[in-house]
């Protein structure tokens, strides 16, 4: 029989510095979460069907990785963060209206077709914030988006915000069923303006509602489609709508945050729990979001808890990507060190590494092989990211080799004797 050492479609291994890159990215963005006083959470990697089910709004039936516990109930491995983070909430906070403040950060899984290019489990990081229902709440999280997005090294990039409200209290003034509503909605989401007319106008709708929402499409920019969305409609929910997003511009401005925004009316969100805002961040030489998220005031009713929230989530991997197709480097570190040894200077090794790890640095200690030379241990530890060796070659004579610039120095090894 063969044997399988790939990775099934769909997944792959991180290794090396792409690994190690990998790991300070997620380090850095979790300081970012650290300094607006959120507090991490887990939650399992696979749950009961019914936290992602379809009354929920979240991932298709058919995407998600389903399987069965030893009592036959159905679980499925967690597609989306959001809903688990509402379940536990609903659990440990179901008493505490006070601001909730939660980040996480773990794999999600989706059963994507091969043909969509995009990998079936991906890393995620994001937060939470619950029991505020505010257009401060709101404005704090696209403020810890740009501070992410400048933490990561990224120097242009733009957050698009929309406002699902606005094309729902549209769409319900005109009485649309639901059949044409997802129509309309997938229309819209493409950007397919002549399409999203046609549909509307089999409609028979009044002339102001058609044209509001057939322009939904084009409803891109600053401020200037604020004052636009406001007076193509009397909708009083509409309207609302826009003025939430001006307090949260306004809120933006007093951040000195305001230039990396702008508002698109034409975003919805194929997660249907979203209730208010949502909003996407995007950079150059990556074509989808590295940031999605959103308002979601009735998503922990599902599980028992009224509460409003707003949250986002960070998909690592897309982050990664625009760092690496941008040609920003990230640092791999150098630190550790290799104390090289022969067979018998096996204590003096391990005496010595001992007292390092002590104070705090990061020690390997190699054995010297019969037929190798020291060429072969220097460039080995350059594949392996060592910032030296140190080389016992006897117990009175040692010394550090920095394998970066060739610098040799002589170490005094008796107290290790």
């Amino acid at each position: 029989m063969k044997r399988l050492i790939h990775t099934p479609e769909g997944v792959r291994d991180i290794y090396d510095s792409e690994c190690e890159k990998k790991q300070y990215l997620q380090r850095q963005v979790y300081t970012v979460f650290q300094s607006f006083g959120y507090q991490s959470i887990e939650t399992p990697s696979f749950e009961y069907f019914d936290v992602f089910s379809k009354e929920v709004g979240t991932t298709p039936s058919k995407d998600l990785y389903k399987f069965f516990d030893r009592d036959g109930n159905t679980l499925v491995l967690r597609p989306d963060f959001t809903p688990s983070i509402a379940r536990a909430a609903s659990m440990y906070y179901m008493d505490e209206r006070m601001p909730i403040r939660l980040c996480y950060q773990g794999s999600v899984f989706v059963n994507s077709s091969s043909y969509q290019g995009r990998m079936n489990e991906a890393t995620q990081m994001g937060v939470e914030f619950l029991n505020d229902d505010s257009a401060a709440a709101d404005a704090e999280l696209i403020a810890m988006v740009v501070q992410v997005m400048l933490k990561a090294g990224l120097k242009e990039f733009q957050i698009s915000i929309g406002q699902v409200d606005y094309f729902k209290s549209l769409v319900e003034e005109g009485g649309l069923d639901e059949d044409i509503v997802a129509e309309l909605r997938q229309l819209i989401s493409i950007k397919n303006h002549f399409g999203a007319v046609e549909l509307l106008e089999k409609m028979r709708l009044r002339n102001d509602l058609q044209a509001a929402l057939g322009s939904l499409s084009q409803m891109f920019g600053s401020l200037e489609i604020l004052e636009k969305a406001k007076a193509q409609t009397k909708n009083k929910k509409a309207l609302e709508a826009v003025k939430r997003l001006e307090d949260i511009y306004r809120i933006l401005q007093t951040y000195g945050l305001e230039q990396y925004v702008v508002f698109d009316f034409g975003m919805l969100s194929k997660f249907r729990y979203y209730t208010g805002i949502i909003f996407q961040a995007y950079t150059y030489k990556t074509g989808e979001a590295v940031v999605t998220g959103g308002r979601y005031d009735r998503l922990l009713e599902h599980f028992g808890k009224k509460a409003p929230a707003v949250g986002f989530t960070i998909v690592m991997d897309q982050l990664f990507s625009a760092l690496e197709r941008q040609n920003i480097k990230l640092p791999v570190r150098n630190s550790k060190t290799m104390i090289l040894y022969a067979d018998f200077l096996e204590d003096m090794a391990v005496r010595m590494a001992s007292e390092h790890r002590s104070s705090g640095m990061e020690v390997a200690c190699v054995r010297f092989e019969r037929g190798r030379v020291l060429e072969d241990y220097k460039a080995y530890g350059r594949r392996a990211h060592f910032g030296g060796v140190v080389y016992l070659q006897s117990e009175q004579e040692a010394f550090a080799i920095n394998l970066w610039n060739e610098e040799v120095q002589n170490i005094d090894t008796s107290k290790y004797l």
